[in-house]
Protein backbone atom coordinates (compact mmCIF):
# COMPACT_ATOMS: atom_id res chain seq x y z
CA UNK A 1 0.00 0.00 0.00
CA UNK A 2 1.17 3.35 -1.18
CA UNK A 3 0.97 6.94 0.97
CA UNK A 4 -1.62 8.08 -0.92
CA UNK A 5 -3.58 5.12 -0.67
CA UNK A 6 -3.11 5.46 2.56
CA UNK A 7 -4.00 8.93 3.15
CA UNK A 8 -6.20 10.06 0.07
CA UNK A 9 -9.85 10.68 1.30
CA UNK A 10 -9.29 9.51 4.68
CA UNK A 11 -9.50 12.43 6.51
CA UNK A 12 -9.89 10.26 9.93
CA UNK A 13 -6.36 8.91 9.83
CA UNK A 14 -4.74 11.92 8.64
CA UNK A 15 -6.09 14.04 11.85
CA UNK A 16 -5.06 10.90 14.13
CA UNK A 17 -1.69 10.59 12.89
CA UNK A 18 -1.16 14.60 13.12
CA UNK A 19 -2.38 14.09 16.82
CA UNK A 20 0.04 12.01 17.94
CA UNK A 21 3.30 13.61 16.51
CA UNK A 22 1.93 17.23 18.27
CA UNK A 23 1.29 15.28 21.39
CA UNK A 24 5.01 13.30 21.24
CA UNK A 25 6.72 16.36 20.32
CA UNK A 26 4.63 18.68 23.10
CA UNK A 27 5.49 15.57 25.14
CA UNK A 28 9.74 15.55 24.13
CA UNK A 29 9.62 19.27 24.44
CA UNK A 30 8.54 19.08 28.17
CA UNK A 31 11.16 16.77 28.84
CA UNK A 32 14.10 17.91 27.21
CA UNK A 33 13.45 21.48 28.60
CA UNK A 34 11.49 21.34 32.33
CA UNK A 35 10.44 25.01 32.43
CA UNK A 36 7.62 24.52 35.13
CA UNK A 37 7.86 24.38 38.82
CA UNK A 38 7.94 20.63 39.52
CA UNK A 39 4.75 19.90 41.27
CA UNK A 40 3.31 21.48 37.95
CA UNK A 41 5.66 19.93 35.77
CA UNK A 42 4.55 16.56 36.92
CA UNK A 43 1.20 17.05 36.82
CA UNK A 44 1.79 18.41 32.70
CA UNK A 45 3.80 15.12 32.25
CA UNK A 46 1.26 13.09 33.32
CA UNK A 47 -1.54 14.98 31.21
CA UNK A 48 0.87 14.57 28.43
CA UNK A 49 0.99 10.79 28.85
CA UNK A 50 -2.59 10.35 29.04
CA UNK A 51 -3.27 12.73 26.34
CA UNK A 52 -0.51 10.79 24.26
CA UNK A 53 -2.02 7.06 25.15
CA UNK A 54 -5.41 8.49 24.10
CA UNK A 55 -4.19 9.54 20.67
CA UNK A 56 -2.21 6.49 20.15
CA UNK A 57 -5.70 4.37 20.87
CA UNK A 58 -7.83 6.96 18.53
CA UNK A 59 -5.31 6.27 15.70
CA UNK A 60 -5.61 2.74 16.23
CA UNK A 61 -9.15 2.90 15.87
CA UNK A 62 -9.06 5.14 12.38
CA UNK A 63 -7.38 2.81 10.95
CA UNK A 64 -9.58 -0.08 12.05
CA UNK A 65 -13.03 0.98 12.30
CA UNK A 66 -14.80 3.99 10.50
CA UNK A 67 -17.92 3.58 12.30
CA UNK A 68 -16.21 3.63 15.64
CA UNK A 69 -13.44 6.69 14.36
CA UNK A 70 -17.02 8.70 13.60
CA UNK A 71 -18.53 7.74 17.05
CA UNK A 72 -15.74 9.06 18.63
CA UNK A 73 -14.94 11.67 16.98
CA UNK A 74 -17.16 14.52 18.91
CA UNK A 75 -15.19 13.15 22.11
CA UNK A 76 -12.00 13.47 20.97
CA UNK A 77 -12.80 17.09 19.42
CA UNK A 78 -14.33 17.73 22.82
CA UNK A 79 -10.50 16.33 24.28
CA UNK A 80 -8.27 17.86 21.69
CA UNK A 81 -10.19 21.48 23.31
CA UNK A 82 -9.37 20.30 26.94
CA UNK A 83 -6.25 19.50 26.48
CA UNK A 84 -5.07 22.37 24.91
CA UNK A 85 -6.43 24.85 27.55
CA UNK A 86 -4.53 22.46 30.73
CA UNK A 87 -1.04 21.68 28.41
CA UNK A 88 -0.74 25.20 28.19
CA UNK A 89 -1.38 26.73 31.42
CA UNK A 90 -0.14 23.82 33.29
CA UNK A 91 3.50 23.14 31.78
CA UNK A 92 4.74 26.86 31.43
CA UNK A 93 6.17 30.06 33.66
CA UNK A 94 5.87 33.27 33.58
CA UNK A 95 9.48 33.31 31.36
CA UNK A 96 9.13 30.50 29.34
CA UNK A 97 7.66 31.71 25.71
CA UNK A 98 8.53 29.44 23.36
CA UNK A 99 8.28 25.98 24.44
CA UNK A 100 4.53 25.25 24.25
CA UNK A 101 3.72 24.45 20.80
CA UNK A 102 -0.12 25.94 21.79
CA UNK A 103 -1.04 27.63 18.43
CA UNK A 104 -0.53 23.85 16.89
CA UNK A 105 -2.79 22.01 19.04
CA UNK A 106 -5.42 24.82 18.71
CA UNK A 107 -5.09 24.31 15.02
CA UNK A 108 -5.46 20.49 15.20
CA UNK A 109 -9.11 21.20 16.92
CA UNK A 110 -9.68 23.46 14.04
CA UNK A 111 -8.91 21.16 11.30
CA UNK A 112 -10.02 18.61 12.78
CA UNK A 113 -13.75 19.95 13.11
CA UNK A 114 -13.23 21.19 9.40
CA UNK A 115 -12.44 18.30 7.99
CA UNK A 116 -14.42 16.10 9.55
CA UNK A 117 -17.37 18.31 9.88
CA UNK A 118 -17.65 21.76 8.13
CA UNK A 119 -16.54 25.63 8.47
CA UNK A 120 -19.33 25.95 10.94
CA UNK A 121 -18.22 23.08 13.20
CA UNK A 122 -15.31 24.93 13.12
CA UNK A 123 -15.98 28.03 13.73
CA UNK A 124 -18.05 26.78 17.24
CA UNK A 125 -15.19 24.73 17.97
CA UNK A 126 -12.60 27.98 17.74
CA UNK A 127 -14.29 30.47 19.25
CA UNK A 128 -15.20 28.10 22.69
CA UNK A 129 -11.57 27.47 22.84
CA UNK A 130 -10.63 30.53 22.57
CA UNK A 131 -13.45 32.24 24.90
CA UNK A 132 -12.44 29.14 27.40
CA UNK A 133 -8.65 30.62 27.07
CA UNK A 134 -9.53 33.85 27.83
CA UNK A 135 -11.93 32.62 31.19
CA UNK A 136 -9.04 30.25 32.71
CA UNK A 137 -6.38 33.12 31.80
CA UNK A 138 -9.07 35.10 33.79
CA UNK A 139 -9.37 33.03 36.63
CA UNK A 140 -5.87 32.32 37.01
CA UNK A 141 -5.34 36.17 37.19
CA UNK A 142 -8.01 36.83 39.44
CA UNK A 143 -6.53 34.20 42.20
CA UNK A 144 -3.64 35.59 42.33
CA UNK A 145 -1.72 32.99 40.45
CA UNK A 146 1.68 33.48 38.47
CA UNK A 147 0.64 34.93 34.92
CA UNK A 148 2.19 37.27 32.10
CA UNK A 149 -1.31 39.42 31.02
CA UNK A 150 1.11 41.05 27.94
CA UNK A 151 1.70 37.44 27.02
CA UNK A 152 -2.27 35.92 27.51
CA UNK A 153 -3.48 38.72 25.27
CA UNK A 154 -1.13 38.30 22.42
CA UNK A 155 -1.81 34.19 22.47
CA UNK A 156 -5.48 35.29 22.63
CA UNK A 157 -5.00 37.36 19.37
CA UNK A 158 -3.38 35.04 17.93
CA UNK A 159 -5.70 32.24 18.09
CA UNK A 160 -8.12 34.75 16.92
CA UNK A 161 -6.30 35.82 14.16
CA UNK A 162 -6.26 31.67 13.00
CA UNK A 163 -9.55 31.08 14.10
CA UNK A 164 -10.59 33.42 11.14
CA UNK A 165 -8.24 32.42 8.52
CA UNK A 166 -8.79 28.19 9.32
CA UNK A 167 -12.54 28.97 9.04
CA UNK A 168 -11.54 31.09 5.76
CA UNK A 169 -10.20 28.19 4.44
CA UNK A 170 -12.73 25.85 5.53
CA UNK A 171 -15.48 28.05 3.93
CA UNK A 172 -13.64 28.13 0.55
CA UNK A 173 -12.91 24.16 1.21
CA UNK A 174 -13.98 22.17 -2.07
CA UNK A 175 -15.25 19.11 -2.77
CA UNK A 176 -12.90 16.62 -4.08
CA UNK A 177 -12.33 15.99 -7.42
CA UNK A 178 -13.63 13.28 -9.66
CA UNK A 179 -13.04 12.80 -13.35
CA UNK A 180 -15.70 13.57 -15.07
CA UNK A 181 -17.68 10.58 -16.62
CA UNK A 182 -18.50 11.85 -20.28
CA UNK A 183 -19.25 9.67 -22.98
CA UNK A 184 -20.18 13.33 -25.38
CA UNK A 185 -22.70 12.17 -28.36
CA UNK A 186 -19.69 11.47 -30.39
CA UNK A 187 -18.80 8.53 -28.68
CA UNK A 188 -19.13 5.14 -29.09
CA UNK A 189 -21.05 4.42 -26.18
CA UNK A 190 -24.10 6.88 -26.86
CA UNK A 191 -24.84 4.67 -29.89
CA UNK A 192 -25.77 1.80 -27.61
CA UNK A 193 -29.57 -0.04 -27.69
CA UNK A 194 -29.22 -0.78 -24.48
CA UNK A 195 -27.32 0.83 -22.68
CA UNK A 196 -24.49 -1.73 -21.30
CA UNK A 197 -21.19 -0.43 -22.41
CA UNK A 198 -22.21 2.43 -20.38
CA UNK A 199 -22.71 1.20 -17.08
CA UNK A 200 -19.62 -1.18 -17.59
CA UNK A 201 -18.10 2.09 -17.67
CA UNK A 202 -19.60 3.40 -14.89
CA UNK A 203 -18.86 0.40 -13.00
CA UNK A 204 -15.22 0.92 -13.72
CA UNK A 205 -15.23 4.46 -13.15
CA UNK A 206 -16.59 4.01 -9.58
CA UNK A 207 -14.07 1.25 -8.49
CA UNK A 208 -11.23 3.37 -9.68
CA UNK A 209 -12.29 7.10 -8.16
CA UNK A 210 -12.71 4.75 -4.65
CA UNK A 211 -9.99 2.37 -4.97
CA UNK A 212 -12.32 -0.29 -4.65
CA UNK A 213 -11.21 -3.94 -5.58
CA UNK A 214 -14.49 -5.57 -6.12
CA UNK A 215 -17.94 -3.51 -7.98
CA UNK A 216 -21.16 -4.45 -8.76
CA UNK A 217 -24.33 -2.16 -10.57
CA UNK A 218 -27.44 -3.72 -10.69
CA UNK A 219 -29.90 -1.60 -13.37
CA UNK A 220 -33.78 -1.64 -14.04
CA UNK A 221 -35.20 0.19 -16.97
CA UNK A 222 -37.97 2.34 -16.50
CA UNK A 223 -39.70 0.72 -19.95
CA UNK A 224 -38.64 -2.87 -18.49
CA UNK A 225 -38.86 -5.48 -15.20
CA UNK A 226 -35.49 -6.75 -15.85
CA UNK A 227 -32.81 -6.50 -13.21
CA UNK A 228 -29.06 -6.31 -15.31
CA UNK A 229 -26.59 -7.55 -12.74
CA UNK A 230 -22.95 -6.03 -13.46
CA UNK A 231 -20.26 -7.50 -11.39
CA UNK A 232 -16.11 -7.08 -11.89
CA UNK A 233 -14.25 -8.88 -9.40
CA UNK A 234 -10.79 -10.76 -9.38
CA UNK A 235 -10.15 -9.04 -12.88
CA UNK A 236 -13.21 -10.64 -14.51
CA UNK A 237 -16.62 -9.15 -15.50
CA UNK A 238 -20.22 -10.70 -15.36
CA UNK A 239 -23.04 -10.17 -16.36
CA UNK A 240 -26.81 -11.37 -15.60
CA UNK A 241 -30.00 -10.54 -16.57
CA UNK A 242 -32.42 -11.64 -13.44
CA UNK A 243 -36.36 -11.41 -13.23
CA UNK A 244 -38.03 -8.96 -11.57
CA UNK A 245 -38.20 -11.13 -8.35
CA UNK A 246 -34.73 -12.49 -8.27
CA UNK A 247 -33.48 -10.23 -5.85
CA UNK A 248 -36.23 -9.17 -3.84
CA UNK A 249 -35.65 -5.88 -2.63
CA UNK A 250 -32.59 -5.14 -4.58
CA UNK A 251 -32.88 -1.28 -4.18
CA UNK A 252 -33.55 -0.90 -0.17
CA UNK A 253 -31.84 2.02 0.87
CA UNK A 254 -31.73 3.40 -2.19
CA UNK A 255 -32.17 6.68 -1.39
CA UNK A 256 -29.04 7.89 0.25
CA UNK A 257 -25.30 7.08 -0.14
CA UNK A 258 -23.93 4.99 2.61
CA UNK A 259 -20.90 3.05 4.10
CA UNK A 260 -22.18 0.37 5.36
CA UNK A 261 -21.12 -3.35 7.70
CA UNK A 262 -23.95 -5.52 7.50
CA UNK A 263 -22.30 -7.89 9.77
CA UNK A 264 -22.19 -5.50 12.43
CA UNK A 265 -25.38 -3.61 11.83
CA UNK A 266 -23.16 -0.01 10.95
CA UNK A 267 -23.73 2.51 8.24
CA UNK A 268 -22.53 6.13 8.27
CA UNK A 269 -24.41 8.82 6.21
CA UNK A 270 -24.54 12.16 5.83
CA UNK A 271 -27.83 14.34 6.19
CA UNK A 272 -29.30 17.21 4.71
CA UNK A 273 -26.41 20.08 6.12
CA UNK A 274 -23.93 17.23 4.81
CA UNK A 275 -22.84 16.29 8.45
CA UNK A 276 -21.93 12.59 8.70
CA UNK A 277 -23.59 10.25 11.57
CA UNK A 278 -22.57 6.89 11.91
CA UNK A 279 -25.69 4.93 13.05
CA UNK A 280 -27.52 1.17 13.35
CA UNK A 281 -28.01 0.01 10.36
CA UNK A 282 -31.68 -1.06 10.34
CA UNK A 283 -33.05 -2.37 7.00
CA UNK A 284 -31.35 -5.07 5.04
CA UNK A 285 -29.05 -5.12 1.92
CA UNK A 286 -30.48 -7.74 -0.32
CA UNK A 287 -28.33 -6.99 -3.28
CA UNK A 288 -25.20 -6.49 -1.39
CA UNK A 289 -26.71 -10.12 0.68
CA UNK A 290 -27.14 -12.10 -3.02
CA UNK A 291 -23.69 -10.80 -3.99
CA UNK A 292 -21.71 -11.65 -0.55
CA UNK A 293 -20.87 -8.39 0.49
CA UNK A 294 -21.10 -7.40 4.03
CA UNK A 295 -18.90 -4.04 4.06
CA UNK A 296 -18.53 -1.09 1.57
CA UNK A 297 -20.54 1.89 -0.31
CA UNK A 298 -23.73 1.88 -2.25
CA UNK A 299 -24.81 4.68 -4.40
CA UNK A 300 -27.40 5.07 -5.38
CA UNK A 301 -28.51 6.11 -9.14
CA UNK A 302 -31.95 7.50 -9.89
CA UNK A 303 -31.76 8.77 -14.01
CA UNK A 304 -34.54 9.23 -16.66
CA UNK A 305 -33.92 5.81 -18.21
CA UNK A 306 -34.44 4.06 -14.79
CA UNK A 307 -32.75 2.95 -11.57
CA UNK A 308 -30.13 1.03 -9.81
CA UNK A 309 -27.73 1.08 -7.31
CA UNK A 310 -23.62 0.54 -7.13
CA UNK A 311 -22.18 -1.29 -4.55
CA UNK A 312 -18.22 -1.05 -4.26
CA UNK A 313 -16.40 -3.63 -1.78
CA UNK A 314 -13.18 -4.11 -0.56
CA UNK A 315 -12.11 -0.74 -0.33
CA UNK A 316 -8.79 0.14 1.35
CA UNK A 317 -9.26 2.15 4.53
CA UNK A 318 -12.99 3.61 4.19
CA UNK A 319 -13.75 6.58 6.48
CA UNK A 320 -16.47 9.20 6.49
CA UNK A 321 -14.52 10.86 3.17
CA UNK A 322 -15.93 7.88 1.56
CA UNK A 323 -19.69 9.24 1.66
CA UNK A 324 -18.80 12.61 0.52
CA UNK A 325 -16.95 11.17 -2.27
CA UNK A 326 -19.41 8.57 -2.89
CA UNK A 327 -22.00 11.88 -3.05
CA UNK A 328 -19.74 13.17 -6.32
CA UNK A 329 -19.67 10.70 -7.60
CA UNK A 330 -22.88 9.23 -7.39
CA UNK A 331 -24.17 12.88 -8.76
CA UNK A 332 -21.72 12.48 -11.69
CA UNK A 333 -22.66 9.35 -12.81
CA UNK A 334 -26.37 9.77 -12.70
CA UNK A 335 -25.83 13.26 -14.73
CA UNK A 336 -23.84 11.10 -17.50
CA UNK A 337 -26.73 8.51 -17.29
CA UNK A 338 -28.89 11.40 -18.07
CA UNK A 339 -26.54 13.16 -20.81
CA UNK A 340 -26.95 9.66 -22.65
CA UNK A 341 -30.63 9.66 -22.19
CA UNK A 342 -31.37 13.21 -23.97
CA UNK A 343 -28.78 12.46 -26.70
CA UNK A 344 -31.14 9.00 -27.76
CA UNK A 345 -33.91 11.27 -27.25
CA UNK A 346 -32.71 13.82 -29.42
CA UNK A 347 -31.69 11.30 -31.76
CA UNK A 348 -35.30 9.86 -31.73
CA UNK A 349 -37.01 13.09 -32.58
CA UNK A 350 -34.26 14.11 -35.03
CA UNK A 351 -35.10 10.85 -36.91
CA UNK A 352 -38.74 11.13 -36.25
CA UNK A 353 -38.46 14.40 -37.56
CA UNK A 354 -36.72 13.22 -40.93
CA UNK A 355 -38.92 10.80 -41.49
CA UNK A 356 -41.66 12.72 -41.60
CA UNK A 357 -40.26 15.27 -43.99
CA UNK A 358 -39.51 12.48 -46.51
CA UNK A 359 -43.09 11.42 -45.94
CA UNK A 360 -44.34 14.54 -46.63
CA UNK A 361 -41.82 15.17 -49.49
CA UNK A 362 -43.19 11.56 -51.23
CA UNK A 363 -46.67 12.28 -50.55
CA UNK A 364 -46.89 15.84 -51.96
CA UNK A 365 -44.38 15.37 -55.03
CA UNK A 366 -43.73 11.79 -56.12
CA UNK A 367 -47.42 10.00 -54.47
CA UNK A 368 -49.42 12.99 -56.37
CA UNK A 369 -47.65 12.99 -59.38
CA UNK A 370 -48.47 9.25 -60.21
CA UNK A 371 -51.54 10.22 -59.25
CA UNK A 372 -51.86 13.10 -61.69
CA UNK A 373 -50.26 10.36 -64.41
CA UNK A 374 -52.96 7.85 -63.47
CA UNK A 375 -55.41 10.18 -63.74
CA UNK A 376 -54.56 11.46 -67.29
CA UNK A 377 -54.29 7.96 -68.29
CA UNK A 378 -57.82 7.12 -67.53
CA UNK A 379 -59.01 9.99 -69.16
CA UNK A 380 -57.17 8.13 -72.54
CA UNK A 381 -59.26 5.47 -72.55
CA UNK A 382 -62.06 7.37 -73.01
CA UNK A 383 -60.49 9.30 -76.06
CA UNK A 384 -61.42 7.97 -79.49
CA UNK A 385 -59.20 10.75 -81.62
CA UNK A 386 -55.77 9.22 -82.27
CA UNK A 387 -53.79 12.17 -82.74
CA UNK A 388 -55.42 13.82 -79.84
CA UNK A 389 -54.35 10.48 -78.19
CA UNK A 390 -50.80 10.97 -78.99
CA UNK A 391 -50.68 14.30 -77.92
CA UNK A 392 -52.07 13.30 -74.37
CA UNK A 393 -49.12 10.55 -74.27
CA UNK A 394 -46.30 12.76 -74.90
CA UNK A 395 -47.96 14.98 -72.01
CA UNK A 396 -48.01 12.17 -69.34
CA UNK A 397 -44.15 11.07 -70.88
CA UNK A 398 -42.96 14.54 -69.92
CA UNK A 399 -44.71 14.99 -67.09
CA UNK A 400 -43.03 11.69 -65.71
CA UNK A 401 -39.82 13.01 -66.53
CA UNK A 402 -40.26 16.43 -64.93
CA UNK A 403 -41.39 14.32 -61.54
CA UNK A 404 -38.31 11.68 -62.60
CA UNK A 405 -36.25 14.81 -62.17
CA UNK A 406 -37.57 15.90 -58.65
CA UNK A 407 -37.20 13.18 -57.49
CA UNK A 408 -33.07 12.79 -58.34
CA UNK A 409 -33.19 16.34 -57.08
CA UNK A 410 -34.48 15.03 -53.78
CA UNK A 411 -32.29 12.28 -53.62
CA UNK A 412 -29.65 14.54 -54.01
CA UNK A 413 -30.47 16.67 -51.46
CA UNK A 414 -30.84 14.27 -48.74
CA UNK A 415 -27.43 12.81 -49.73
CA UNK A 416 -25.95 16.42 -49.66
CA UNK A 417 -27.99 19.32 -48.02
CA UNK A 418 -25.05 21.74 -48.25
CA UNK A 419 -26.06 21.59 -52.14
CA UNK A 420 -29.46 23.12 -51.71
CA UNK A 421 -29.00 27.04 -53.06
CA UNK A 422 -28.82 29.62 -50.45
CA UNK A 423 -30.93 31.99 -52.27
CA UNK A 424 -33.74 31.63 -54.40
CA UNK A 425 -36.30 34.02 -56.41
CA UNK A 426 -39.60 32.54 -55.06
CA UNK A 427 -42.41 33.68 -57.41
CA UNK A 428 -40.07 32.26 -60.44
CA UNK A 429 -40.03 28.91 -58.21
CA UNK A 430 -44.02 28.75 -57.76
CA UNK A 431 -45.09 29.63 -61.21
CA UNK A 432 -42.28 26.33 -62.22
CA UNK A 433 -44.09 24.18 -59.56
CA UNK A 434 -47.27 25.55 -60.99
CA UNK A 435 -46.28 24.33 -64.68
CA UNK A 436 -45.42 21.07 -63.62
CA UNK A 437 -48.59 20.71 -61.37
CA UNK A 438 -50.92 21.62 -64.46
CA UNK A 439 -49.64 19.17 -66.53
CA UNK A 440 -50.08 16.72 -64.43
CA UNK A 441 -53.64 17.01 -63.61
CA UNK A 442 -54.77 18.88 -66.78
CA UNK A 443 -56.22 22.23 -65.68
CA UNK A 444 -54.88 25.42 -65.45
CA UNK A 445 -52.69 27.22 -62.45
CA UNK A 446 -52.38 30.80 -62.25
CA UNK A 447 -49.69 32.49 -60.09
CA UNK A 448 -49.21 36.03 -59.14
CA UNK A 449 -47.40 38.25 -56.84
CA UNK A 450 -44.58 40.52 -56.26
CA UNK A 451 -41.67 39.65 -57.44
CA UNK A 452 -37.96 39.82 -55.85
CA UNK A 453 -39.28 37.72 -52.93
CA UNK A 454 -35.89 36.06 -51.78
CA UNK A 455 -35.70 33.38 -49.36
CA UNK A 456 -33.47 30.04 -48.91
CA UNK A 457 -33.89 27.32 -51.39
CA UNK A 458 -34.95 24.87 -48.39
CA UNK A 459 -37.80 27.29 -47.79
CA UNK A 460 -38.38 27.75 -51.01
CA UNK A 461 -38.72 23.78 -51.79
CA UNK A 462 -41.49 23.73 -48.83
CA UNK A 463 -43.84 26.44 -50.15
CA UNK A 464 -43.13 24.54 -53.41
CA UNK A 465 -44.21 21.19 -52.13
CA UNK A 466 -47.00 22.56 -50.49
CA UNK A 467 -48.11 24.30 -53.72
CA UNK A 468 -48.30 20.44 -55.48
CA UNK A 469 -50.11 19.07 -52.67
CA UNK A 470 -52.79 22.08 -52.58
CA UNK A 471 -53.02 21.24 -56.49
CA UNK A 472 -53.26 17.92 -56.05
CA UNK A 473 -56.41 18.30 -53.69
CA UNK A 474 -57.98 20.94 -56.08
CA UNK A 475 -57.80 17.95 -58.70
CA UNK A 476 -58.51 14.92 -57.35
CA UNK A 477 -60.83 15.92 -54.36
CA UNK A 478 -62.79 18.95 -55.72
CA UNK A 479 -62.57 18.09 -59.59
CA UNK A 480 -61.21 21.55 -60.12
CA UNK A 481 -60.69 23.13 -63.02
CA UNK A 482 -58.69 25.97 -62.00
CA UNK A 483 -56.03 27.34 -59.71
CA UNK A 484 -55.14 30.70 -58.75
CA UNK A 485 -52.24 31.52 -56.56
CA UNK A 486 -51.30 34.78 -54.97
CA UNK A 487 -48.08 35.45 -53.06
CA UNK A 488 -47.69 39.10 -51.04
CA UNK A 489 -45.35 40.44 -48.35
CA UNK A 490 -48.16 42.03 -45.43
CA UNK A 491 -46.42 43.98 -42.61
CA UNK A 492 -43.49 41.55 -41.22
CA UNK A 493 -44.69 38.36 -42.89
CA UNK A 494 -45.76 36.87 -46.00
CA UNK A 495 -48.99 35.24 -47.32
CA UNK A 496 -50.23 32.86 -50.05
CA UNK A 497 -53.41 32.59 -50.90
CA UNK A 498 -54.48 29.50 -52.89
CA UNK A 499 -58.01 29.14 -54.31
CA UNK A 500 -59.92 26.58 -56.78
CA UNK A 501 -63.28 26.32 -58.37
CA UNK A 502 -63.72 22.83 -57.15
CA UNK A 503 -66.56 21.25 -55.58
CA UNK A 504 -64.97 21.90 -52.12
CA UNK A 505 -65.33 19.74 -48.80
CA UNK A 506 -67.10 19.62 -45.78
CA UNK A 507 -65.24 20.99 -43.22
CA UNK A 508 -65.77 20.49 -39.41
CA UNK A 509 -62.58 21.08 -37.64
CA UNK A 510 -58.58 21.48 -37.50
CA UNK A 511 -58.26 18.06 -37.94
CA UNK A 512 -60.37 18.08 -41.13
CA UNK A 513 -57.47 20.56 -42.92
CA UNK A 514 -55.07 18.59 -45.38
CA UNK A 515 -52.29 17.17 -42.78
CA UNK A 516 -49.83 17.26 -45.15
CA UNK A 517 -50.18 20.84 -45.91
CA UNK A 518 -50.88 21.69 -42.00
CA UNK A 519 -47.79 20.27 -40.87
CA UNK A 520 -45.28 21.98 -43.26
CA UNK A 521 -47.00 25.48 -42.23
CA UNK A 522 -46.72 24.76 -38.39
CA UNK A 523 -42.86 23.80 -39.19
CA UNK A 524 -42.56 26.83 -40.40
CA UNK A 525 -44.13 28.63 -37.90
CA UNK A 526 -46.87 29.89 -39.91
CA UNK A 527 -50.82 29.47 -40.04
CA UNK A 528 -53.51 28.01 -42.32
CA UNK A 529 -56.87 29.10 -42.47
CA UNK A 530 -59.20 26.98 -44.67
CA UNK A 531 -62.15 28.04 -45.83
CA UNK A 532 -64.35 25.59 -48.53
CA UNK A 533 -67.63 25.50 -49.90
CA UNK A 534 -69.53 23.98 -53.17
CA UNK A 535 -68.15 27.10 -54.81
CA UNK A 536 -64.36 25.62 -54.11
CA UNK A 537 -61.76 26.25 -51.71
CA UNK A 538 -59.56 28.91 -50.16
CA UNK A 539 -56.37 28.78 -48.44
CA UNK A 540 -54.82 31.44 -46.89
CA UNK A 541 -51.48 30.79 -45.56
CA UNK A 542 -49.66 33.55 -43.19
CA UNK A 543 -45.80 32.67 -42.88
CA UNK A 544 -43.31 34.53 -40.70
CA UNK A 545 -40.24 36.57 -42.36
CA UNK A 546 -37.03 38.15 -40.93
CA UNK A 547 -36.69 41.95 -41.31
CA UNK A 548 -34.16 41.11 -44.40
CA UNK A 549 -36.74 38.95 -46.26
CA UNK A 550 -35.21 35.69 -45.53
CA UNK A 551 -37.55 33.13 -43.57
CA UNK A 552 -36.76 32.43 -40.28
Amino acid sequence: MNLRAAFENRSGRVIALFRVILVGVFLIAVLVEPVAAATDLDRGKALLFGYLAVSLLAAVVAWRSWWYDQRIAPGLLALDVTAFIAAVYVTETGNADFTSPFLALFALAILSATLRWDWRVASVTGVFATVLFVVVGLVIWSLGLPIDVYRFGRRSLYMLALLIVLVWFGVQRRDPHVTRLDPGPDDPMAQTDDGTDLRWRALEHAMTVTGARRGVLAWSDAEEPWLNLHQIGNGQRRLERLGPDAVVGWDEGGDEVRLFDSLRGRKLVRDADNLPHARTLRTPMPLAAHCGITEGLTLPLRCVSGSGIIVLAELTGPGPDFVTLGAILNREISSAFDRIAVIEFEREALLSRTRAAIARDLHDSVAQSLAGACFRLEALRRMQDPRALDGELVTVRDALRREQEHVRTLIDALRSPTSTPDDQDLLHDLRATADDAAMHWNLTVTVTGAPATTVPGWYSHELQQLLREAVANAARHGGAREVTVALQRRGPGLVLDIADDGAGFELTGADQQPWSIRERVATLGGQLAVDSSPRGTHLAILLPLGADGVAR
